[in-house]
């Protein structure tokens, strides 16, 4: 086997704030595991918000290709060499597709799971002023979920804005680690009455003990404070969801594994992505698959189409090729 990666930057049709800052683009990493003229392939993007970045991404990869060229590991004993970060995702989503190719069985068969033709998946609205959120959200009619940004200076009044366009639309939150307990308790009964089913990770992950203060107005979701089993335990109670998104579970095989270990304990899920390709979006559609909220709209906001990979109609995720991967 011979392991290769190369880093590129994916741009956005337009810039996208967030509460911890202005996204234009990101560097991703794209990995090829070829063997016998197969070949598999898999993509990551590693932020810095999780210390992070394509330079360092590629190192760990070279540091541990010697040990999958010359059949040490393979991706089952892959999960313990590596810590569970956007470098194992990459290389694990690329055994997974040749493993895939080699057998002449989908990934869909090598996992047990049934393959959806179609999956019903949001659009999120960033942070914007009022009055461009309502313009915005006006081209949304026929989506069928909408993810709010918010920890901007009008977290009420953008969702007013929604609502005064689109007031029956299922609606959830994302405020990125960008609220205190005290504006989480005074901002949830609001939302509540604004019809919100969601808030997506409301404080910063080393707050969650603060969440056992919180007047519980609106189910909550574990985004950063979530990366795999290994933090359920602590999440009981103070969280309904988890989001689960492949760079930071470090690849489709503890992906799975979550999600089951997630519903095992009672936790309702969400799957999401960082930005990336079609070859990012179509093993977190796998997952997908066993999700009820589905956030995988970057197709739809990636500047070159031809990185989308896999169609959204701005209603639906339509299932990925075996050409582009599994």
């Amino acid at each position: 086997m011979k392991i290769s990666a190369r880093k590129r930057f994916i741009g956005l049709d337009q810039p996208f704030r967030v509460a911890f800052g202005t996204i234009s683009g990101l560097d991703v990493v794209e990995v090829e595991a070829s063997d016998c003229g197969v070949i598999g392939r898999g993509e990551c993007c590693p932020m810095s918000i999780y210390n992070q970045d394509a330079d360092s991404t590629l190192a760990e990869i070279d540091a541990i290709a010697p040990l999958l060229e010359n059949g040490e590991l393979d991706r089952l004993t892959l999960q313990s060499a590596m810590p569970g970060r956007s470098a194992r995702n990459a290389l694990d989503c690329a055994l997974w597709d040749l493993e895939a190719k080699r057998s002449g069985r989908s990934v869909w068969e090598n996992a047990g799971l049934r393959a959806p033709s179609k999956i019903t998946s949001d659009v999120t609205i960033g942070i914007m002023a009022p009055e461009a959120t309502a313009k915005f959200a006006a081209t949304l009619r026929g989506a069928s979920m909408i993810k709010l940004k918010l920890g901007g200076e009008a977290d009420l009044e953008c969702v007013a804005a929604v609502r005064s366009v689109l007031p029956d639309i299922p609606l959830f939150v994302d405020v990125n680690a960008g609220w205190t307990l005290e504006r989480l308790n005074a901002m949830a009964p609001r939302l509540a009455d604004a019809g919100v089913f969601m808030i997506e990770q409301p404080l910063p992950p080393q707050d969650d003990r603060l969440l056992d203060e919180y007047n519980r107005a609106v189910r909550l979701c574990a985004d950063e404070s979530c990366h795999d089993r290994t933090d359920l335990d602590r999440l009981v109670d103070r969280y309904e969801y988890v989001n689960i998104k492949l760079d930071k579970t470090g690849g489709l095989t503890e992906g799975l594994a979550l999600a089951d270990a997630a519903r095992a304990r009672g936790f309702r899920l969400m799957v999401g992505c960082m930005l990336g390709s079609g070859l990012a979006m179509a093993p977190a559609y796998v997952v997908a698959s066993l999700c009820e909220v589905v956030d995988l709209d970057v197709p739809l906001i990636v500047k070159d189409r031809a990185d989308a990979g896999v169609h959204h109609d701005g209603r639906c995720l339509h299932r990925f090729t075996p050409e582009l991967w599994g």
